[in-house]
């Protein structure tokens, strides 16, 4: 359970991440893996997503990204796509790029407007806490919605007794301990820094079975 002094620990690294990449809010959770397929559920939830709706993404990249678009019900698409640090995932469906998989991206003001951007804290990356992820947006009902999903599905603060709005959703937090540590590494990192890694970087997966 996620105690009071917990949660505050939590919320004051995502208000210092959102702070620096330009965002309003921030919604950290236990991978970015994990912040990606929340974003997918919660865009279903809102009506932007169905079940079965194709989602595009580059050809080269990491294999949790198509695995989290699957576990969350739709169908993937690979393309041809050249990209660094960050690229979104866009549904056939409609033309807009919501979902942002910025794995390998993390410097100051990076967050793209009117997106869910989806950020890794993995011990490789720019703010390297070992593990988790953080979903930034500007949007206050996205974020609100967001934080019962990764708290399976419950108010922050409420016990379960005491909780009457109780929603389907997922066991994703971030512990303290991740965020303790992200808020220490902060007080020295970089305005500016280089993308870790770009679509060379990564093998061509779109003739995986699983995907096929």
């Amino acid at each position: 359970m996620v105690s009071v002094n917990d949660s505050k620990i939590i919320e004051e690294f995502e208000e210092e991440v959102a702070k620096y990449a330009g965002a309003k809010y921030g919604v950290a959770v236990s991978s970015q893996t994990n912040a990606i397929f929340l974003c997918l559920e919660l865009l279903k939830m809102k009506g932007k997503l169905y079940n079965g709706d194709v989602i595009l993404i580059p050809k080269q990249t990491y294999m949790s990204v198509p695995m989290s678009i699957i576990n969350a019900g739709m169908k993937v698409k690979f393309v041809d796509i050249k990209w660094s640090g960050c690229y979104p995932l866009e549904c056939t469906r409609t033309i807009e790029g919501i979902v942002w998989d910025s794995a390998v991206r993390f410097t100051k003001d990076m967050y793209v407007k009117d997106s869910l951007y989806c950020i890794s804290f993995q011990y490789r990356k720019a703010l390297p806490i070992g593990r988790g992820g953080m979903i930034l947006t500007d949007n206050r009902e996205w974020y609100t919605l967001l934080k019962k999903l990764r708290f399976n599905g419950r108010s922050e603060g409420l016990s379960i007794k005491d909780d009457k709005n109780i929603i389907k959703g997922w066991n994703m937090y971030m512990t303290p301990e991740q965020a303790a540590r992200g808020l220490t590494l902060m007080v020295n990192l970089s305005e500016h820094n280089k993308d870790i890694s770009c679509w060379s970087d990564y093998p061509d997966i779109s003739d995986k079975e699983i995907f096929n």
